[in-house]
């Protein structure tokens, strides 16, 4: 038994202060005090996962990801959520299952993946893992739940890599999943295409080149096709999801008001408890996905750049564990969970800052919300669980 990874586990404590200072300033105590509830229950679920024998984890990977996906079978039927069937409404706070399929996903791809010792880009090698993930990909889509059926995508392209498959060959994999989502804007679709064109054709061979971009925009036309078919309220949700700014005063409303706050912020910020877009109410789901507006309007560029370093220092961390740990089923699980983590911070602030799609990824460890917390938590659980017993 070795010891606890402190610099993991003290900036796991470190964020989680941070999330509860800022529920409190962008929403109130009785939110402050909910949090504080799911925290306990956080606490739990990582010390479990920090110190259940990793032996039993492995065995039970395949229920674990059975038990998931019955979850998100029952969450279509039985469901709840605005416009969706996302959650199971539990008294107090809501139970999002596609969250838990986070965890027994990178379980059990990593299960699989450690007893290949070499990866190639082959139907044989490839047909496994995929269709472990395009289950759960497809019952979140059905929710519908876009940005976190797209979370599995990263994480996937990293256990892949993780294990020894080229980066370009990562790319083919997804050209056709990518072309389809990327087809649903022409303000994405043409840079997309034009960048996969050019990689193909100086990296692959002619007809290897031709035969990519003819499923690349094969998949792409299917996206307009597959949209004129949905209903409106539908066809209007994936548009807000690439183009928010085209209704500024409806769709666009929430990003325009959260750059609005983090530009107010400047350097030093406006003061703790002073932020005075959040306090007018201009700023909507404060307290959720765009909590990190509140706090760059309160703490500014310096404390924006400070909250990213803590991120950053988490994410290293969890790298290094896999690195260097003997342990490769642990390894590819704490990449799994790094790369989680280091998609929902990039995208969460990426989508704040305009510079991506606005979608429904919470910050971890800082946004309100049960299931987001339990989770990020319950993934650090396992890789401190990793990081003491990594010879």
């Amino acid at each position: 038994m070795k010891k606890i990874d402190i610099t993991l586990l003290g900036t796991t404590c470190l964020l989680v202060i941070i999330g509860l200072l800022a529920i409190y300033s962008s929403a109130s105590s009785q939110y402050l005090f909910r949090q504080l509830i799911f925290l306990s229950i956080g606490i739990t679920s990582l010390l479990i996962a920090c110190f259940t024998p990793r032996r039993l984890i492995y065995g039970m990977a395949e229920i674990f990801y059975g038990l998931t996906l019955l979850l998100l079978i029952l969450v279509l039927i039985f469901g709840s959520g605005p416009g969706a069937h996302r959650w199971f409404a539990i008294r107090i706070f809501n139970f999002q299952p596609s969250e838990l399929a986070k965890i027994s996903t990178v379980i059990i791809l990593a299960k699989y993946l450690s007893y290949r010792r070499k990866m190639d880009f082959d139907f044989k090698t490839l047909a496994g893992p995929t269709a472990i993930i395009i289950p759960v990909v497809t019952l979140i889509l059905l929710e519908p739940d876009l940005s976190t059926s797209i979370s599995f995508l990263p994480m996937y392209a990293a256990l892949l890599y993780w294990q020894g498959l080229r980066p370009l060959y990562i790319l083919l994999l997804f050209i056709p999943v990518l072309s389809f989502i990327a087809g649903f804007s022409l303000y994405f679709w043409i840079p997309f295409f034009t960048i996969i064109s050019i990689i193909v054709f100086l990296r692959l061979r002619f007809f290897q080149a031709l035969a990519a971009i003819a499923t690349s925009s094969f998949f792409g036309l299917l996206s307009p096709v597959f949209l004129s078919l949905l209903k409106d309220y539908q066809r209007a949700r994936i548009k807000s999801f690439f183009a928010p700014w085209l209704d500024p005063h409806g769709m666009g409303w929430n990003i325009i008001q959260s750059q609005i706050a983090i530009g107010s912020g400047r350097i030093f910020g406006k003061g703790y408890l002073n932020g005075s877009q959040k306090r007018l109410g201009f700023l909507p789901n404060r307290h959720t996905d765009f909590i990190f507006s509140c706090i760059a309007e309160e703490f500014g560029l310096i404390g924006s750049i400070i909250l990213l370093v803590i991120f950053g220092l988490l994410i290293y961390r969890l790298l290094l564990i896999a690195y260097k740990t003997r342990d490769q089923n642990g390894a590819l699980i704490t990449i799994g969970f790094a790369a989680i983590i280091g998609y929902h911070v990039f995208v969460n602030i990426g989508m704040l800052l305009g510079i991506l799609p606005v979608t429904g990824i919470t910050l971890p460890l800082i946004s309100y919300g049960g299931s987001s917390l339990v989770v990020t938590m319950t993934m650090i659980g396992f890789a401190l669980n990793v990081a003491m017993n990594s010879e």
